[in-house]
């Protein structure tokens, strides 16, 4: 059972992770798509996102090779919509790696999920943030559309909202952020986030993905809203299981 989290910077995707798995090893198999990938080596204690990247990167990529007839179009696809940039730069490249990294890891699941609960924070469905997000170039409901029909899709999918404030105010307060938004400039961080709330609520009604998803409002972070949103997505995952579907 493949289940991606999915949602805008910010919105804790991370968090409720980490919870949910908590909760959920009480009574059940679960573990992280890095887990699972880094078990083999011996690393999953490994922390730091970009090392964690490097580590997906190196051992999803003969997964993407092998898989990448099945998934042509869809590459196809996003490479298209990368293109449509106006300059080649370094973040062109590092989407490129993302979608490897993605699918790579996408394939190894697919292949090891039997018995178990797999939480995913970077996967395939969250790739839509960096084809039309990262990006002034307008797109169409038609090609959130076609992205929704060509990706591999998970089991479920966890669309983790927060309110607008609370998105840029993490976003800014991030350790980590992602690489377009390391320069902490206010006025960009809110064009991605108002890009990217508008985005994924458009991709969360495409036909292909909205049986599949669960929606759940993540307030406050430290909150009794965390509380119940672990809570929701913890029984709707259970009960899932439990179902048989």
């Amino acid at each position: 059972m493949i289940i991606e989290f999915i949602g805008s910077t910010g919105a804790g995707k991370t968090t409720l992770i980490s919870e949910v798995q908590r909760r959920l090893a009480k009574t059940a198999e679960v573990t992280t798509s890095f887990d699972l990938v880094a078990a083999a080596l011996g690393l999953r204690g490994v922390t730091h996102p970009t090392a964690r990247n490097l580590i997906q990167e190196l051992v999803g990529l003969p997964f993407f090779i092998r898989s990448l007839h099945r998934h042509k179009a869809f590459v196809v696809f996003t490479l298209r919509m990368l293109a449509r940039q106006a300059n080649f730069t370094i973040f062109t490249v590092n989407n490129l790696r993302s979608l490897v990294r993605k699918i790579g890891v996408y394939e190894i699941i697919r292949r090891t999920k039997r018995d178990r609960i797999i939480l995913v924070d970077e996967g395939t469905v969250l790739s839509a943030h960096n084809v039309f997000v990262y990006s002034s170039a307008f797109y169409t409901p038609e090609e959130i559309a076609r992205f929704a029909s060509l990706i591999p899709l998970p089991d479920v999918i966890i669309y983790v909202r927060a309110p607008m404030d609370s998105l840029i105010r993490r976003s800014l307060q991030r350790m980590d952020p992602p690489r377009e938004m390391k320069s902490k400039n206010r006025a960009q961080i809110e064009t991605y986030v108002n890009r990217a709330v508008t985005m994924f609520e458009q991709l969360v009604k495409a036909d292909e993905i909205r049986s599949r998803v669960l929606i759940v409002e993540n307030p406050e972070i430290a909150d009794k809203g965390c509380d119940t949103a672990v809570d929701t997505i913890t029984e709707f995952v259970l009960n899932y299981e439990s179902s048989g579907n």
